[in-house]
């Protein structure tokens, strides 16, 4: 299988995760890479090896989609780029689920309390960006209100005069109001144009991305809140995928496939307004970066420049929850995660997940998820499916 996938972007990286998982387990794959890597090379560099499938995104557009149907084999998944017209061979179009993004953006606003809404999508009005502001108008028409709707003048080029149109826009908006950008770099471009005219953020506005790209995400001011797809198991279905069509199992010549979605990974950027709230948050973000790190409950009140009984207290009034408990419960999800992406052998997980003990972990893992950690990694393994395939009409 060849994948011709722009890896320099973090969706693109997970998606590649997900492929070569499948791959492990099924010993008579083999996957290369093309595209937009120093290590890669081009399309046409595999045109003699004759793979029998294909995984491409947008970037591969140098071809003709004839030139592609000669490399492309017996199965293609296109990755949030359409099918070329007149395609013949199985395929599937692996695509982000515009409609759910927007629902869980809507429901995380009224969830604040927030009746104000508003988008900004991406500046060259790509197809996803508008589809998802199309969903996000709907949903919350649903509710009874609108969504104030972002648009650049025609005319405006330089990034400052945008800037100043953005900033413009979204110091009139009614306060406070929940802000929904369509990736997380435009959601920075309405933090920053928050910043440039004193916009208090949550406070007047509540800014959401896509992607949650940490690097941006977490450095960010404020750090920015961001729905996250599930990238990794969108390159895994297409996997599978490619591989029924390969044994004769998939029955649909085209079939859509979407990204699952993770939920919203929640910072400053949409915390609650009051500074209980606030702080809380901070601890909780506090939490999901340094997890396994060796921190303990003073170390995350001494970042939040509080004392421990004051955290104890604020957490567990607005969580419902210990800090220790979801300092574990995060450190377990992490154990979850590596015996679902790696071969790492059960009993040495434990040390780079802060765990000591071996047994102790063991015997945490299967209170909380009612199996061992054995069968979740066989389960995990072997279990994987199609996420909402639908044949494409």
């Amino acid at each position: 299988m060849l994948a011709h996938l722009d890896m320099r972007h973090a969706a693109s990286r997970e998606t590649v995760g997900g492929l070569l998982r499948f791959a492990a387990s099924h010993h008579d794959w083999d996957v290369q890479f093309a595209g937009a890597h120093p290590a890669n090379e081009s399309l046409e560099h595999y045109a003699d090896w004759r793979p029998d499938a294909l995984v491409i995104d947008s970037s591969y557009n140098s071809l003709a989609a004839r030139e592609l149907s000669a490399i492309s084999g017996r199965a293609t998944v296109f990755i949030e780029t359409s099918i070329p017209a007149g395609w013949r061979k199985p395929c599937a179009m692996l695509t982000t689920d515009d409609q759910a993004l927007a629902k869980e953006a809507a429901a995380l606003f009224m969830q604040k309390g927030l009746v104000h809404f508003a988008f900004v999508g991406s500046p060259s009005k790509e197809r996803w960006s508008e589809e998802r502001r199309r969903f996000f108008r709907a949903e919350v028409k649903n509710i009874g209100h609108k969504v104030h709707e972002f648009s650049r003048t025609c005319g405006t080029s330089s990034w400052r005069e945008q800037e100043r149109e953005l900033s413009d826009w979204l110091r009139a908006l009614p306060k406070p109001c929940g802000v929904w950008a369509a990736f997380d770099q435009r959601a920075k471009h309405v933090l920053d144009a928050c910043r440039l005219v004193g916009l208090c953020v949550p406070n007047q506005i509540q800014v959401l991305g896509v992607d949650d790209e940490t690097y941006i995400c977490e450095q960010t001011m404020p750090s920015l809140s961001s729905i996250k797809p599930d990238f990794e198991s969108g390159g895994f279905a297409s996997a599978e995928f490619l591989d029924n069509v390969l044994n004769g199992l998939q029955h649909h010549s085209r079939t859509v496939l979407y990204f699952a979605i993770k939920g919203v990974v929640e910072r400053l950027s949409t915390s609650d307004v009051n500074g209980t709230a606030r702080r809380i948050t901070a601890a909780r973000e506090f939490i999901r970066q340094h997890a396994t790190s060796g921190i303990d409950v003073p170390h995350i009140a001494s970042a939040l420049g509080v004392s421990v009984r004051l955290l104890q207290r604020d957490y567990r009034a607005v969580t419902g929850r210990t800090v220790l408990e979801d300092l574990q419960a995060t450190k377990l999800e992490h154990v979850k995660d590596m015996l679902r992406t790696t071969t790492t052998p059960i009993d040495a997980i434990g040390p780079f997940c802060d765990f000591k003990s071996p047994s102790h972990l063991k015997t945490l893992f299967k209170t909380r998820f009612g199996m061992t950690m054995s069968d979740y990694r066989k389960s995990a393994t072997s279990h994987q499916s199609l996420h909402n395939p639908h044949p494409i009409t």
